[in-house]
């Protein structure tokens, strides 16, 4: 693990400070058994409702307390916050920002799910599309940052943003103390290294998997090389997870603190979340599937174990569900 990223990691004492920081702004969002996932793989699965919270997503999390802390310490500017994202942490920002009470802008794919859109922008931001890459998103954001003096709230890669997101674990643990492993979607990394990072520390046995889809395996191909890289844009359904790279500090906790990282195609992405919406009754994105989907491929691995997939989003298109 790379010294300078490790020090700059989050710790859990991190993380439960951002609990209390944000405590009160966002919901604490339920732990439902599963009898249907959990029948198919011989397990006790738990489903981590984080489509039911606040802007639809986690993302509230990370960014209320990134936004929170900075207005403590006197960072945030009269022009506000900038974020570059696919849609749920723009979102997130968005909210954050209404909450805390300054302005915010959201660099946002030009191919962006319009549900998602209209999202941020009824959250009272300002949208601005350009590319269509977590990285054209990213230079943009920075270059607009750098002309205004506008505080930058990264999507992910970010010691405040990954406390903030580390306190789903924080719940999740304190509802289910006996859970042996949480299956958490990837797209950046922010959430599996802040769940890593606080549920390693409470529970040292507990093991944390990571999933990403087949065609945006950035994490995948990172810790397989021993490093970040950079891979071609993907094409996949989660849209949330389609980030060509790891973040630098989300990588360092990965390699260090999880059991690995589980591939899911696209097809078990959309059955999962038919059936989820069939069986669980909650609508759930694509990248918040993710989870739910690799269970079925992990099933041997799961047998008997208490199993928490972590349902990341729940920003979708319905009528998605109808097509193929």
């Amino acid at each position: 693990m790379d010294p300078r990223a490790t020090a700059r990691l989050p710790a859990l004492a991190d993380v439960s400070a951002a609990q209390r920081r944000i405590q009160g702004h966002v919901h604490r969002t339920p732990l439902l058994s599963s009898r249907f996932f959990g029948d198919r793989i011989g397990a006790r699965v738990y489903l981590k409702a984080e489509n039911l919270q606040r802007g639809g997503s986690f993302k509230i999390r990370g960014a209320l307390n990134a936004i929170l802390r900075a207005r403590e310490e006197g960072r945030l500017s009269p022009r506000g916050v900038l974020t570059y994202s696919s849609g749920n942490h723009g979102q997130g920002v968005a909210l954050a920002a209404r909450i805390a009470g300054c302005p915010s802008l959201v660099v946002v794919p030009e191919d962006i799910i319009p549900v998602k859109r209209a999202a941020i922008e009824g959250y009272g931001a300002r949208v601005v599309p350009w590319g269509r890459t977590t990285e054209d998103r990213r230079q943009r954001g920075e270059e607009i940052a750098a002309e205004t003096g506008t505080l930058v709230i990264p999507p992910f890669d970010d010691p405040d943003v990954i406390a903030g997101q580390g306190t789903v674990a924080l719940e999740v643990l304190d509802d289910l103390p006996a859970a042996d492993v949480l299956v958490v979607p990837i797209g950046g990394g922010g959430l599996i290294a802040g769940i890593s990072i606080a549920a390693r520390a409470l529970s040292p046995e507990v093991q944390v998997f990571g999933v990403e889809p087949e065609t945006a395996d950035s994490m995948y191909r990172s810790l397989a090389a021993g490093a970040p890289l950079t891979i071609p844009p993907s094409k996949s359904i989660a849209d949330g997870l389609r980030a060509v790279r790891p973040g630098d500090l989300c990588f360092a906790a990965a390699r260090a603190l999880i059991a690995g990282v589980w591939l899911v195609k696209d097809g078990a992405i959309r059955a999962a979340q038919r059936e989820l919406l069939a069986r669980a009754k909650l609508l759930v994105e694509p990248s918040g599937a993710a989870s739910a989907a690799a269970l079925a491929g992990a099933g041997p691995l799961l047998a008997g174990k208490a199993v928490v997939a972590v349902l990341s989003g729940g920003n979708a298109e319905p009528a998605d569900l109808l097509t193929a």
